[in-house]
C-alpha cells in the first residue's frame, strides 16, 4: 500500500466553489511565460513549519499582500482542492502541475 505525500498550503477566508464561506488556498503569484500566457500558481510545502516559515519570511519582507495578517490558516491540502493542471511551487521540484506531484 503506497502512501500518499501531503503538502501544506498558505489558506485565508474566502469562498467555495458554491459560493459558501470557506477557507481557500491563497492563489500564489502569476508568471508570464512563452508567447504571453500567464500561469498562476499556488505555494505549496512538505511540511507545516516550511509553510510558517514561508509566511514568516514573506511578512518580513512586506509584501503586501494578505500573507502575514492573522486570518491566514496554515493547514493540509487535499487532492482535490488544486486542479491537476494547475501549477504549483513545490519545495525541491520547483514550478510543477499539481498531478504530477
Amino acid at each position: 500500500m503506497s502512501e500518499e505525500t501531503q503538502f501544506w498550503g498558505v489558506a485565508v477566508e474566502g469562498y467555495d466553489k458554491g459560493g459558501h464561506p470557506a477557507s481557500v488556498l491563497l492563489e500564489g503569484w502569476r508568471l508570464r511565460v512563452p508567447h504571453g500566457r500567464v500561469i498562476p500558481f499556488y505555494p505549496v510545502f512538505d511540511s507545516k513549519k516550511d509553510a510558517e516559515d514561508f509566511v514568516r519570511a514573506a511578512y518580513v519582507r512586506g509584501t503586501g499582500t494578505v500573507i502575514g495578517r492573522p486570518e491566514v490558516n496554515i493547514r493540509q491540502i487535499r487532492r482535490d482542492e488544486i486542479p491537476g493542471n494547475d501549477y504549483v511551487w513545490a519545495a525541491r521540484k520547483g514550478l510543477v502541475k499539481w498531478g504530477a506531484l
